[in-house]
C-alpha cells in the first residue's frame, strides 16, 4: 500500500493493484524491543430495537435518543524500525530504480495505516545488488554508518527476518500464513499468502558497536 501510493496508484485502480501485487516481493527486517502505544476510538452504535430494520449506516444513526458509544482499541508498534528489501520480477510494471524515485518524491502522502501515523523518520532507499543475506547486511550497515555521522544511536535489528518467496542465502525454520494479500479494495477481499521466517545475521553482525 505505501509503494504503491509512492507511485500514484489510487485504491479504485484494481487492474493496476493487483498487476503491482504479483509482480513484488518483500524481505522484512525488524528492530527488537518495539513499544506498544494504545490508541482509542469512539464509535456510535444504535441501541437493539426489536422488529427494527437498518439498510444503511445513515438509517441506524437517525435517532439520536437510541445512541450509544462504543469505545474500540488499537495497538501500535512505537519507537522501532523496519528495514524492507523489494525485489522485482523480470516483467514488472515499475523497475527498482522507479520505485526508488516514487519514494523519495511520493504523489501521495505516506502514512502507516492511519493518516494520524506519519513516517517518523525519511525513507532511505538505496539500489543494491547481490545475495539477499549479503544485501540486507550492506544496507544494515550504511544506515548505522548514517545515524552514527549525526551521534545517534540506530535501535538494532532482530536476527530473524521475514520474506516472501525464496531467496539465495536465506533458509526458513518456519512458515507462516497471512491472509493480506489484496484481491479487491472495493470489496475489501484478501487472500491467503505464505511468509517465511529465519536468519539473516551472522553472530559477528549481531554483535557490530555502532559506536
Amino acid at each position: 500500500g505505501l509503494l504503491a501510493a509512492a507511485l500514484g496508484i489510487r485504491r479504485d485502480e484494481e487492474e493496476r493493484l493487483n498487476a503491482f501485487n504479483r509482480h513484488y516481493q518483500f524481505l522484512l527486517c525488524a528492530s527488537g524491543n518495539p513499544r506498544w502505544a494504545r490508541d482509542y476510538h469512539t464509535v456510535q452504535m444504535p441501541k437493539e430495537v426489536r422488529k427494527a430494520r437498518y439498510f444503511s449506516r445513515r438509517e441506524e444513526l437517525q435517532d439520536p435518543e437510541l445512541l450509544s458509544a462504543l469505545i474500540s482499541r488499537r495497538d501500535y508498534y512505537t519507537d522501532a524500525w523496519w528495514m524492507i528489501a523489494v525485489s522485482a520480477t523480470p516483467d514488472a510494471p515499475y523497475s527498482l530504480a522507479q520505485l526508488q524515485a516514487s519514494l523519495q518524491h511520493p504523489v501521495f502522502p505516506l502514512y502507516l495505516g492511519r493518516k494520524s501515523h506519519p513516517l517518523a523518520l525519511p525513507l532511505a532507499p538505496q539500489l543494491l545488488d547481490g545475495r539477499a543475506p549479503d544485501v540486507l547486511r550492506e544496507a544494515y550497515r550504511w544506515y548505522q554508518d548514517q545515524f552514527n555521522t549525526l551521534k545517534l544511536t540506530l535501535p538494532g535489528l532482530q536476527n530473524e527476518c521475514w520474506w516472501e518467496g525464496e531467496h539465495d542465502g536465506l533458509t526458513a525454520n518456519k512458515i507462516l500464513r497471512r491472509r493480506d494479500m489484496p484481491l479487491s479494495r472495493q470489496q475489501w477481499l484478501f487472500g491467503e499468502r505464505s511468509v517465511n521466517q529465519g536468519p539473516w545475521l551472522r553472530k559477528e553482525d549481531a554483535c557490530i558497536s555502532q559506536e
